[in-house]
């Protein structure tokens, strides 16, 4: 966990390995889709 971290701050998802998991992201509403390859949710 990074230093400077507060609990309201977003993480960042895995990058997708295939079309079917972009399309999963792209379902979830918590995730914030910046690029194909970088998201950022809410825990």
């Amino acid at each position: 966990m990074p230093l400077d971290w507060k609990s309201e701050d977003k993480v960042i998802v895995p990058p997708p390995k295939t079309l079917a998991e972009i399309e999963a992201i792209i379902a979830v509403e918590t995730c914030e889709m910046i690029d194909f390859y970088l998201t950022e949710k809410s825990i």
